[in-house]
Parts: structure tokens; sequence; C-alpha cells
């Protein structure tokens, strides 16, 4: 094939001039393509920055609207990676009670730990990064001391460790939030449920009593009147006869005999009183009652007497009768103070001091009860001191009366010595108990306790409540005293719930730090629990009477 340079230079030139045109037509289809395609390219770029300041707006909204979420939730998210420290968002401060300015890192967090969790909490942390499944989510609860008021909160945490995978690193992260008011909520719901359950287990024992004391009831009414008819026939049987004996001596004796008028009244005065007793014996109550008090000390001889000197004001207006009682209480070892009617004994419990008061219930001007409410009305100890009531009558009524207008005890006439002297040392050794720290109560939870009852049982409640706080108190410390794991598990659940029913909050809380101390094997003293069942014992009764029996 002949090259180029073998043509005519004429040749060559149209040649080289067709290939210079192609040349520029490539060129300038090129600068064409690449113009456009540049235009393309700014438009592309232009689009890409609207989106990016879109996408970058709406992140900015979203993150705004999650943090405000997690403050409405009093929440924070967490993360950190290996070999990365972690880190929290703002809401963690606001959890701590950090200021504005102040973020709220894991460090901080961990040093708010309640001390009473903070072990617990560090063998937890130390579980869930070497024994705890990686992969699922972990929860957790305690205790924080707030930063700014130092108040206690407690705290949910719900983490998750994700192991690493190729590239990437593991990870942790999750969320934590203040349960504090959530919380008290759910304790709130359980202790209605024990009390619902407790109230319903105490309407089937009492509806168990009720049907008990109905039978009792028939069976106490049939031996009575079976005993009063055969007391009448015992009774008024010689009776007749003695009458129609004195009759028909009647006719053989003068009328002016002094002795026969004697016999004759004494036998008619005999069967009048007989028949006013049988008479009588048919009504009040079928069982009635006698009270007896269970000893609290031993006698010791006269040695007793010289320490047991307990000022005692004597309220009797019969004078055989004060002179009895006077007597039986000097032999008790009494310092006595005499007065025959409610306002003396009212004047002189303002102006002196006494130890006890001995109270006869029937006496003019102003009786025993009468009495009782305007001492119990003083301001200071006065309004305090024990009031033993005497009575010439026996019935449970009255003795109920009694003791709700203020009365400490009642005691039956005749008053016997041992009767008398173990009434005024319960008295007294109620009176001498060390005064123990306000008790806490939760006033509502009272209330309901007592409210969701008929009034008939109100009473019985009150007297149930105190005697289990009491007797699971006791449980309680003797198990611990003694190691028994059981019976202190035992008798724990039975103080908790009876004190959640009604709304000893006080017991609750100081048998909670007393189980967990027990529980870590380190020295506690009782002393806090023991002072919070007594103040809650000695408190029950007033708060009875002022949430209660006024309302």
């Amino acid at each position: 094939m002949a090259s180029i340079e073998d043509l005519p230079v004429d040749e060559q030139a149209r040649i080289l001039k067709i290939r210079l045109e192609r040349a520029e037509r490539a060129l300038h289809d090129a600068e064409t393509a690449l113009e456009g395609r540049m235009r393309e390219l700014d438009r592309a770029n232009t689009d890409l920055s609207r989106r990016e300041s879109e996408l970058v707006k709406k992140l900015d909204i979203e993150s705004r609207k999650l943090l405000a979420a997690q403050s409405t939730a009093q929440m924070a998210t967490i993360y950190g990676e290996k070999g990365k420290p972690f880190t929290a968002s703002e809401g963690a401060g606001a959890l701590l009670g950090l200021p504005d300015n102040e973020e709220g890192s894991i460090e901080k967090l961990v040093s708010a730990i309640h001390p009473l969790d903070r072990d617990r909490i560090l063998r937890d942390g130390v579980a869930f990064f070497t024994t705890l499944s990686p992969g699922i989510d972990h929860k957790f609860e305690h205790r924080i001391v707030r930063y700014d008021d130092a108040s206690t909160r407690w705290l949910s945490w719900v983490i998750r460790r994700e192991a690493g995978i190729d590239d990437r690193p593991s990870a942790v992260y999750g969320t934590v939030r203040d349960i504090t008011y959530s919380r008290a909520n759910e304790r709130a719901v359980r202790a209605l449920q024990l009390r619902a359950e407790r109230r319903v287990a105490e309407l089937n024992k009492l509806s168990r009593r009720l049907a008990e004391e109905q039978a009792k009831t028939s069976k106490a009414l049939a031996v009575k009147t079976q005993f009063l008819s055969d007391m009448a026939h015992a009774i008024r049987t010689p009776l007749n006869s003695l009458n129609g004996g004195l009759e028909l001596l009647a006719g053989q004796l003068p009328d002016s005999s002094p002795d026969f008028g004697v016999v004759r009244e004494a036998a008619d005065r005999l069967a009048e009183l007989a028949s006013k007793l049988i008479d009588q014996a048919d009504t009040g109550d079928p069982e009635g009652f006698y009270v007896q008090l269970e000893p609290v000390l031993e006698k010791s001889g006269d040695d007793h007497q010289s320490i047991f000197s307990p000022k005692v004001l004597l309220a009797e207006d019969t004078e055989s009768n004060r002179y009895v009682i006077e007597r039986l209480l000097k032999l008790i070892g009494c310092e006595t103070t005499v007065v025959t009617n409610g306002v003396e004994a009212v004047e002189a419990v303002r102006a002196g001091s006494f130890d006890a008061i001995l109270m006869d219930v029937m006496m003019p001007i102003m009786d025993g009860e009468q009495a009782t409410q305007a001492i119990r009305a003083m301001s200071g100890s006065a309004s305090q001191i024990p009031i033993i009531g005497v009575t010439a009558h026996s019935l449970r009524d009255e003795r109920e009366r009694l003791l709700s207008a203020g009365m400490t005890a009642c005691l039956s006439k005749p008053v016997k010595r041992e009767e008398l002297e173990t009434a005024i040392r319960t008295a007294m050794i109620g009176r001498e108990a060390v005064q123990p720290l306000a008790a806490r109560f939760d006033h509502e939870l009272f209330q309901r306790a007592f409210f969701d009852l008929p009034e008939a049982y109100r009473e019985r409640m009150r007297s149930a409540a105190k005697k289990d706080i009491s007797d699971y108190g006791e449980e309680v410390l003797n198990a611990a005293k003694s190691r028994d794991s059981e019976a202190f598990s035992r008798a724990a659940h039975s103080l908790k719930g009876v004190s959640l029913n009604v709304g000893a909050v006080g017991i609750v809380e100081e048998l909670s730090i007393y189980r967990e101390a027990l529980a870590k094997n380190s020295s506690f003293s009782s002393s806090s629990l023991r002072r919070e069942i007594a103040s809650s014992l000695l408190a029950f009764d007033d708060l009875y009477n002022a949430l209660v029996s006024e309302s």
C-alpha cells in the first residue's frame, strides 16, 4: 500500500485538510459533551448539598425530640466501645441532679450509687462483662444519691453487650431511667393486694368466729335458762315453806310479839330480794366477763414494797369502800391521796403529780367516766396518767365504753389485793417505758385499712394489727439472734405484710435495712428496728382515734 508521502503534494494537502477537519469536529464534540457532563455534575452536586442540609436539619430535629423525650421520661442513653470511654446523653446529668453546664458521665453515675447498693452493683457489673450472655438485654436496679439535694432515687438499667465481629470492636449500649415514682406505685399496688388478701382471710376468719360465737351463745343461753329454772326452784321452794309456816304460826302467837314481827319482816325481805335477784339474772350479757390481769412481777415479801412506791390518786365516794381500798393500797406500798368525786379528782390532777389514778365509776357531781375524759383532755403529761376504773358491774359493754373514754383498765368490785397490785404495776410498766422516736405511718393506707371494713370490725382489726406487729416483730429479732434463717424469713414476711396493711412504712423500711445487713452477715444493731416497732405500737391508738374514730 502506497504511503501518503508517495502522493502528490496537492493530494497530500487535501487528505491532511480532511483529517484536520475531522479532528476539529471530534474536539468540538468532546468539548460539548464534557461541558454537558460538567453541568450535570454541578446540578447533581447542588442537589446533593441540598439533601445533605435537609438531612442535617432532620437529624438535628430528631435528636432534639429524642433528648426531649428522654428528659420527659427521666432517662438517658449510654454507649461505649472497647478501648474507648463511655459516653452518655444529656439526660444523665438531669438524673444525677448535676448543673445544666455539667455533663453526666459514667464515672459520676457510679459515684452516685447508694452506699447500700454499691457492692451489689459492682458485683453485677463484673458479671455483666465476664459471665452474662452477650447479645441480650440485662436489667439492673439500684438507688442513687442525687448531687443537688442528696435525695434518694431509684434507677433502672437495660444494657446489652455486643461481641466484636471482624473489624468491628465490641460495644455496650443501653438506657437508664428514674423509676422512683413507678416503683412507689408498684409497691402501693402490692400493698393493696396484700391488704385485700389479708382482708379476705380476716373476713373468713371473722365469719367462722361469728358462727362459733353464735353456737356458744345458743349453748350458753340454754345452760343459763336451765340454771335459772333450777335456782328459782331451789330458792323459792324453801321460802314458800317458810312463809307458809309463818302464816300458820300467826294464828297461834299474839300480834304484839316483837320476835315474830322481826322474823316475819326478815322473811318478807328475803323473799323480795330473792325474786329481784332471779329476775335481774335474766337480763344483760349471758356470758358477762370477769377482769383478771396476769401478774407482772412475783411477790417478794416486804422488800418489794419499799421499792414499789407509786403515788396513787383514789377517787371513791363511799366511805367504807374508801377505807378498804386505801388500806389495800397501803399494803401494796402506794402513797395515796383520796378524793370523793370526779370534780375533786380533776382538780387534784391539775394541782399535783400522780403515777396512777384509781377511779370509781359511779360518783356524785361528776362520775368516773366524765372525770377520765376531762383528764385526757388536759395538756402535758397529766393526760397520759394511767387511769384504772373500779365498777360494781362486770358487763362487757360498760368496760368497752370506759376504755373508749380513756381508762387504761377496769376492775370489778369487790377489789382484791392481787388484782389491784397487778393492775397498778402493769400501768406503771407501760408509763415507765423509754419513749421511742416518732412513728412513721402512711396515713392514707392506715385509714383505708379500717374504712374498708364495717364499723363493727374496726376495733377488732386494731387489736389484731397491734398484736401481730408485736408478735411478728419479736419473732424476727429472736430468729435473727439465733441465726434461724427459715424462721426469720417467715416472720419477716408476716411482719412486712401486716405493716404494709396498716401503712406502718417505718417498720417496712427498717426491716428492709435490717434484712440487707443480716444477708451480708454484717454487725448491725436491732435497736433501730425495736424503736420503730415500739413507737408504732404506742402511736397506733392515737392515730386510730385521730384518723378513724374522729372521722
